[in-house]
């Protein structure tokens, strides 16, 4: 438990800062809804997307133009790049956990511990986990709060909480999957001046193969090495989340955690 607190204490910091950092990008976007609601925007907007490639609009989830002067619909785009920072960090919450004392060089200290090898690893996901949480949680209540205030009076409080509850419901999910994939990514490499760039590489190389499956139709079958396309923002509100990725997501959680906690066991460290 002290180990847990101690992790925990350990990415306040990083937390306050990703969390700080998107709140006000949270607020720059939705401070823009007003202007959206009118007509003449809304115009100009459409007509500058009709002039798009295709291809990019495919690259953007633009391909289904959404109505901007609806607050679901226009948060749901905007929110895509918050779940693209988020996932990072994820990966990279992941990635640092079980490689930062052997790079550093304090795993002699934490190895002399009365703690298996199991329990470090165990202590290690569920801070990583309760501090994605809670990074979440205040996405979750910001975006929540400046919607109420932007928000058109048509618009019921309950309808505008149940799609927040489906949209940062996939962001989570999809956060863990790349949060667990920087488990095991922790246990691979052997710096953790790697483990950033490894792990947000990985997010950016699956989330190009998410958008050329959409671009080529014989590349559809590449959605499902896309983590980050199970639980696009846009496409949660219209059809919700899939069985199949659900399904995806879990496997992965499962097979990279229990991957990391094989590795870890048998491996050597350098003290």
């Amino acid at each position: 438990m002290n180990m847990f607190k101690m992790e925990l204490k350990r990415g306040l910091k990083p937390l306050a800062i990703w969390s700080i950092v998107c709140i006000l990008l949270i607020i720059l976007f939705m401070s823009m809804f007003p202007s959206m609601k009118d007509s003449g925007m809304q115009e100009l907007v459409n007509t500058k997307m009709d002039a798009m490639p295709k291809a990019l609009l495919e690259a953007f989830n633009l391909e289904n133009m959404p109505d901007f002067s609806k607050l679901n619909e226009y948060f749901a785009y905007v929110f895509q790049y918050i779940v693209i920072a988020g996932s990072i960090y994820g990966g990279i919450l992941g990635a640092k956990s079980l490689i930062k004392e052997e790079s550093e060089g304090t795993i002699e200290f934490l190895y002399a511990q009365p703690v298996s090898r199991t329990k470090i690893v165990t202590m290690k996901i569920l801070s990583s986990v309760v501090i994605f949480y809670l990074f979440v949680m205040f996405m979750a209540l910001a975006s929540i709060g400046i919607s109420l205030i932007v928000k058109p009076a048509d618009l019921k409080v309950i309808d505008l909480v149940m799609d927040m509850k489906l949209l940062f419901g996939g962001f989570f999910l999809v956060g863990l999957v790349f949060m667990s994939i920087g488990f095991l990514i922790s246990v691979v490499i052997k710096n953790l001046r790697l483990a950033m760039p490894i792990s947000t590489g990985i997010f950016f190389t699956t989330y190009l193969l998410g958008t050329f499956s959409g671009m080529i139709d014989s590349l559809e079958f590449l959605k499902y090495f896309s983590p980050f396309h199970f639980a696009v923002p846009s496409e949660l509100l219209k059809t919700g989340i899939e069985t199949s990725n659900i399904i995806i997501s879990i496997v992965i959680i499962t097979v990279t955690t229990t991957a990391t906690y094989f590795i870890y066991r048998k491996k050597d460290f350098i003290i």
